[in-house]
């Protein structure tokens, strides 16, 4: 008697054992998504954080350079067509003033 209510017990065991297992394997979908909402909610270490704040403000200062390089090559440019244009014009007065001149 003794011996079948030891294996009884053992078979018990077991029974739990496995109906715990198979609860866990159910839930494991459920913590996987879990963890991994986790991961992307939580904050990235310091220096990562950091290093992510250096580049934009590299990005932005590059930025900022090619615009200004852009705005300088503009206003050269608009430079340049109002020296042609004053210089037209000066040159068109000139031969105005010889012609009335005589």
């Amino acid at each position: 008697m003794l011996q079948e209510e030891l294996e009884l017990q053992l078979c018990e065991q077991e029974a739990q054992r496995l109906a715990r297992e198979l609860e866990a394997a159910r839930e494991l979908p459920q913590r996987i998504v879990r963890e991994k909402q986790d991961r992307e909610n939580t904050m990235p270490p310091l220096e990562r954080v950091n290093e992510i704040i250096r580049l934009k403000r590299h990005e932005q200062e590059m930025a900022t350079r090619a615009a200004t390089r852009n705005l300088r090559k503009v206003q050269t440019h608009s430079l340049l067509l109002l020296v042609t244009l004053s210089a037209a014009a000066t040159a068109l007065i000139a031969w105005a003033i010889r012609l009335m001149n005589g």
